[in-house]
């Protein structure tokens, strides 16, 4: 009986519930993420947290990759392993997927890595806590709260192109507008600037007139800010009137100082660049205090170092306190309710942790960041510090400590904010490098152009140096005339005696039917607008009414100029503008014989497949990358008739660089471009058909309609070149979607014509969608939607759509080989065809053949067959029965007329069966009489008149009397 009871003592209590919690990692990050998990898992047992009635069961899996994969195992735990929490994904555009479906299903999910500042919007992500020390929105609270310290109110933004700069850079700017902090300036560098391009592109001096302190924020901290620092000095914006205020954001693993190279040595060099920086971080940023309590806690679970990697040290710390927060949050609802299965209920959990607060997984003594502090929104309230990279010390002086401070009457979801105040302790005062030690003002007194103070003696001497500048920019002036002398060359301008203007019954009559047919999509509109250049180089061209003399600045002499300088395989040459005669203006190009790409994609008679879709779209981006790297600088009017096809099916960039004087020359009345000689419409530049704002870019139609309102010319408030290739990738989207589709990126119901009447002044906007994605790749549909982006800034570079179309769509080769198939192809169709039809002739031969037989005597058929005349002959002899259907009027009289005729039908079928087995000849039947005659045409001597006979014996006895009327 003791033993029984042992037995029984030993057997372990059954879990009341056990939650399945979903753990989404990265892929080839964070090895051993499980085992951090479990050891919490095991210590949150240890501390009473996790017991009897419940427990948790970790399933982990991988995301974060090129597919989104992470969104999928999601869906796939929630409803197939029955996963009823996630931590998790790692990364913030999968986290953003998971978030939005666990608020659909109210199941709790802690974020662990993800530092994106849309997450605080809890209306959205309602069941979402995050646990990461380095949140965007969070460090903004910091640096908005250090900027308050310090008393400065009017700052200026440094960063990159690229989405994640652009996202952090929204974060602060709107914790910024909250805590009128004013942004004066934002200057925006290439994500792969260096020193020398950053002052080259002359933004650091627009930098020094708005702005003494700085917020730099970059993609890539550690490099960009490098870069940038060492700017700074080249500009000569490295005294101490100027701060630089870096938030140390990292997405990922606990990178090295800028200072600090790859062996460990420091670069003092470097570091002396950051003599006018502060760095804002998490208070143990710059130490190793987390280090020690991290190695201690590993290593007594059966651990050691090796088996993680230790430059990822932050993403193992806030692994194990997000599973610490769940679990502590749903012990505390369970004591609550007294109900384990009010775990399942993801917003009561999210509403558990607001404001809670617990030990986590480094929590020791001098470790700061080790105590887990949640906010009214359930996100982290890390303590922050401020950090001065003191030039002649090894390591950074911590001289502000930031703690948050919870504000009593307070609802976040009422004031969108996580209520609390950061309390700023000052730790170091007069560190800064001025003779005072003092921080400089954010705007300086005499201000930042020394505006408010008084330079009269230095104004005389500068009147002096204007002088002598005088002197210099005259002969600057002389060395301009010279110049302008040898633009006025004009290698571009052609005259009238040097082209013929071909008509188009010329045309017609120098191509030949068949070629015509095979290379010109659009024959009427070649014909009309057709010229020959000298003696044999045939031009296509546009004729505008010239309605007063046009006068060529430099900048348009020079961008002609170099527009007939250009030349590359996907780029149509310009072969000049006939101008100031006749009172027309004349822009001519070379021919392309088979038309434009919208010619091909709209004509249901061309198969286009993949192949064409790849050449096509390789040679547009060919062209637009010679173009953006040219000194033209960018195309302008990128449309798909912008787009010709030459006699070997390459794809020809025209129009390019034209539109812009075009419109300018509309404008001051010089053409007209609405009404045009010969086709009105058909011959228009790309740029000013009616469609072709659907190809412009939403900010350049937004600065047409804001420029028509202050009464300036369009297009003529200079814009740099950047802008202008931006608008280029947008347009190549729309003509890669169409190429890829033979459609527009709009609604089938949408009216094309009200839609570019819609959005034609440019102050309303419909972003083009994509309306089916099968049958390309995912991939693919990302470019195309990167490449209608709203921010110009985000739009990706030629050079990346090139290799990521040349990637996706595997292009090789040209489409010579393409025709060569398809040619292969057409002759294997037409041989079939041929076949088809010689059958069908045969079919009709054979009828024809039994046709004549039962018209004429067999002999007399096949004599006419051969072509041989048939004589009259006489016979001597030959037999002729006629034959009738006794009471046929009356049978008439009492039937239907169908009836009749079947009847008819019936006995004659039967009656030529009985004619053909004895050699006799049916010669005629009017209605229900028959005329039968043998011995003609085939003689048989006397037996005609039996034969007759048997015919007639036979015709009686043929079912006659078993035969019923119908």
């Amino acid at each position: 009986m003791l033993g029984l009871f042992l037995l029984l003592f030993t057997v372990p209590h059954a879990v009341a519930l056990k939650v399945k919690i979903g753990h989404i990692g990265a892929t080839g990050i964070m090895q051993n993420g499980d085992k951090i998990l479990e050891i919490s898992r095991k210590e949150l047992w240890k501390e009473g947290i996790l017991a009897d009635d419940f427990d948790v069961e970790i399933i982990t899996a991988m995301g974060c990759g090129e597919a989104f994969e992470g969104v999928a195992v999601g869906a796939d735990m929630y409803h197939a392993q029955g996963v009823r929490a996630f931590i998790g994904p790692y990364c913030n555009a999968e986290l953003d997927a998971v978030a939005k479906m666990a608020t659909f299903w109210n199941i709790p999910i802690v974020g662990y890595m993800a530092s994106s500042n849309q997450f605080v919007d809890k209306t959205i992500y309602k069941t979402l806590a995050r646990v990461s020390l380095r949140t965007t929105n969070s460090l903004a609270e910091a640096v908005s709260a250090t900027l308050k310290h310090y008393g400065w109110s009017k700052v200026a933004i440094v960063t990159n192109t690229g989405a994640l700069a652009f996202d952090r850079v929204g974060g602060f700017e709107e914790v910024f507008h909250k805590r009128s902090v004013q942004v004066v300036k934002k200057i925006i560098f290439d994500e792969s600037s260096t020193a020398k391009s950053m002052v080259e592109s002359g933004l650091l001096n627009e930098l020094s007139n708005f702005a003494r302190i700085v917020i730099c924020m970059f993609s890539s901290t550690r490099e960009l800010s490098r870069e940038f620092m060492q700017a700074t000095i080249m500009s000569g914006m490295n005294t101490h009137d100027y701060v630089y205020i870096l938030p140390w954001l990292q997405s990922e693993s606990k990178d090295a100082s800028p200072w600090i190279g790859a062996d460990g040595q420091m670069l003092q060099n470097i570091k002396d660049h950051y003599a006018n920086a502060l760095i804002v971080d998490d208070v143990n940023g710059f130490d190793d205090t987390m280090v020690t309590p991290f190695k201690e806690r590993v290593e007594s679970n059966g651990m050691t170092t090796d088996d993680l990697e230790m430059k990822n040290i932050y993403a193992y710390i806030h692994l194990y306190d997000a599973l610490k927060l769940y679990a502590s949050a749903a012990r505390a609802a369970i004591n609550e309710t007294d109900d384990p299965k009010v775990v399942l209920d993801g917003k009561r959990l999210w509403n558990k942790m607001r404001r809670m607060t617990f030990p986590g997984l480094v929590s020791a003594a001098g470790v700061g960041s080790g105590t887990v502090i949640m906010d009214d929104l359930a996100e982290r309230a890390p303590k922050y510090a401020g950090f001065f990279v003191a030039p002649n010390r090894d390591n950074v002086i911590k001289v502000l400590e930031m703690e948050p401070k919870f504000i009593a009457a307070c609802d976040g979801f009422k004031t969108k904010s996580g209520c609390y105040d950061l309390t700023m302790s000052d730790l170091v005062t007069g560190f800064w490098p001025s003779s005072d030690g003092k921080l400089p003002p954010d705007e300086p007194v005499c201000g930042y152009r020394n505006e408010r103070c008084d330079y009269t003696l230095l104004i005389m001497g500068g009147v002096l140096v204007m002088i002598i500048l005088g002197a210099t920019i005259a002969g600057a002036i002389l060395v301009r005339v010279c110049q302008n002398r040898a633009l006025a060359r004009t290698p571009w301008r052609l005259y009238r005696e040097d082209f013929r203007i071909v008509n188009e019954e010329e045309m017609k009559s120098m191509l030949s039917i068949a070629s015509t047919r095979t290379k010109m999509s659009n024959m009427s509109t070649f014909a009309k607008h057709h010229a020959v250049v000298g003696t044999n180089t045939h031009a296509s061209f546009h004729m505008y009414p010239q309605r007063r003399p046009i006068t060529f600045s430099r900048q348009d002499q020079m961008l002609l100029t170099m527009m007939k300088q250009a030349v590359h395989d996907n780029i149509n040459p310009f072969l000049g503008m006939s101008v100031n005669e006749k009172e027309e203006m004349i822009v001519l190009w070379k021919f392309c014989s088979r038309g434009t790409i919208q010619d091909i994609i709209y004509n249901d008679d061309v198969s286009m497949d993949a192949k064409f879709h790849a050449a096509f779209i390789r040679d547009i981006t060919l062209g637009l990358e010679y173009l953006h790297a040219s000194p033209i600088g960018y195309h302008g009017s990128l449309t798909p008739w912008a787009c010709l096809i030459d006699r070997n099916w390459m794809v020809k960039l025209t129009d390019y660089g034209i539109a812009n004087p075009l419109e300018r020359w509309e404008k001051q009345g010089a053409i007209a471009t609405e009404t045009l000689k010969e086709g009105a419409g058909e011959g228009k530049s790309g740029a000013l058909q009616k469609t072709s704002v659907l190809y412009n870019a939403p900010e350049l139609l937004r600065n047409r309609e804001s420029n028509k309102r202050r009464g300036m010319d369009q297009n003529w408030v200079k814009q740099s070149s950047a802008r202008r290739q931006s608008g280029d990738i947008y347009a190549f989207g729309m003509v890669m979607y169409e190429i890829l589709y033979r459609s527009l990126p709009f609604p089938s119901t949408a009216s094309i014509d009200e839609l570019c009447d819609y959005i034609r002044d440019g102050s309303k906007s419909y972003k083009p969608t994509i309306q089916e994605r099968q049958n390309i790749h995912p991939d693919l549909c990302a470019l195309l939607q990167d490449c209608w982006n709203e921010n110009p800034e985000v739009r990706p570079s030629v050079r990346r759509v090139r290799l990521n179309t040349e990637t996706y769509l595997k292009v090789k080769g040209s489409l010579v080989d393409q025709m060569m198939r398809m040619m292969e192809q057409y002759a294997n169709n037409l041989e079939k065809l041929v076949k088809e039809r010689t059958g069908m002739l045969e079919e009709a031969n054979i009828r024809a053949d039994r046709l004549l037989s039962q018209l004429l005597p067999k002999y007399v058929a096949n004599e006419l067959k051969l072509g041989r005349a048939v004589p009259p002959k006489l016979f001597n002899s030959a037999t002729v029965m006629f034959s009738d259907i006794v009471g046929f009027t009356t049978i008439c009289s009492t039937s239907s007329p169908l009836e009749v005729v079947n009847m008819l039908n019936g006995l004659y079928s039967g009656f030529d069966d009985v004619i053909n087995k004895h050699e006799s000849y049916k010669v005629e039947t009017i209605g229900d009489a028959y005329m039968i005659v043998s011995g003609i045409p085939e003689e048989n001597g006397h037996r005609h008149i039996s034969l007759i006979c048997e015919t007639g014996l036979g015709m009686m006895e043929w079912k006659v009397a078993e035969y019923i009327l119908p």
